[in-house]
């Protein structure tokens, strides 16, 4: 049976490392693509070590020459192109009056424009095998009304958007276009975001909410491979994620109104603590509930007890 061969970029650390390892003990060979040729070679290194079939294309996607360089390597030492993964990316942080449009405008080339440029350089050779998958890893952002992240959510939504056409339009070639969309992820995704304005860390926000505790990046690489064996169209990889992100489509008016509730009531214009948390709501509202409970049970019960005392009346 011929090796199988998987294309990752952004894989020198984080999601993307996490799944070329996955990827390389399930028996694939696996081609990293990063600009970090030191990490790369680490990685390819312990990889081989382990038995694994693994080559380090050091790529910059933001460089057409790059890719066409990435995809001649990758079939001229194995031969074809099973999975590309696209996995490269970065953050930006900054309020929409704020945000430094020029950076913007990198952010855009690299989460879109790249994983655009990805896919019409392996389309042809996937086609002429007569198969193939490309995933395109999101993010649940694109679902969101981000807060001091917004040019990095449009960046998902826009990769999104594309994810589904390029599924459409390919599908009669064999080939699945396919997106993962990771939560709050264990990686160095926090520290390699892009200041370009006045903002709050994702990890300062989510520790004021009190949401989102971050997942390893191996979950995330494990929903990668069970999204490519079955070629699922849109996978997450908490079920959190996944029911936070379908309720929010039901209704993107109601989900902007429960984003602005949110923010007046935990968090201050000015970045300072709110007074109230979600672990409080949350107990008040338990609290609450378990209130109600007592009181219908004890309301049934007392219906039960009045309609067996008429009825004991009713035969005697």
């Amino acid at each position: 049976m011929q090796t199988r061969v998987v294309v990752i970029t952004g894989a020198s650390t984080g999601i993307g490392a996490a799944t070329a390892e996955l990827f390389g003990r399930k028996g694939w060979a696996v081609v990293l693509a990063a600009r970090s040729q030191d990490k790369l070679q680490k990685l390819v290194t312990e990889m081989t070590a382990a038995g694994s079939k693994a080559l380090a294309v050091p790529t910059d996607v933001t460089v057409k020459s790059d890719i066409e360089n990435l995809v001649q390597k990758t079939v001229a030492e194995f031969g074809r192109i099973d999975v590309l993964v696209n996995n490269a990316g970065v953050g930006i942080s900054g309020t929409l009056e704020t945000v430094d449009l020029e950076k913007l405008e990198y952010v855009f080339a690299l989460n879109v424009f790249a994983p655009l440029a990805l896919l019409q350089a392996v389309v042809p050779v996937m086609k002429a095998q007569g198969d193939g998958v490309i995933v395109n890893v999101s993010s649940i952002d694109e679902a969101l009304p981000a807060v001091y992240t917004a040019g990095y959510g449009a960046t998902k939504a826009a990769l999104g958007y594309l994810s589904n056409s390029a599924a459409i339009e390919l599908a009669a070639y064999g080939i699945d276009v396919i997106k993962v969309l990771p939560g709050n992820t264990e990686s160095e995704f926090e520290h390699n975001k892009l200041p370009a304005g006045q903002s709050m860390s994702k990890d300062a926000i989510l520790a004021k909410v009190g949401l989102f505790k971050p997942v390893e990046s191996e979950a995330a690489a494990q929903s990668i491979w069970d999204a490519v064996m079955k070629r699922r169209l849109q996978t997450y990889v908490t079920a959190q994620d996944e029911l936070l992100c379908k309720a929010l489509r039901l209704s993107p008016v109601a989900s902007v109104k429960l984003s602005k509730m949110v923010m007046r009531r935990y968090m201050s214009p000015d970045n300072t603590p709110a007074q109230a948390s979600v672990q409080q709501d949350l107990a008040k509202f338990g609290s609450i509930l378990a209130g109600l409970g007592v009181l219908l049970c004890g309301g049934l019960g007392w219906l039960v007890f009045r309609r067996l005392s008429g009825n004991g009346r009713h035969c005697a």
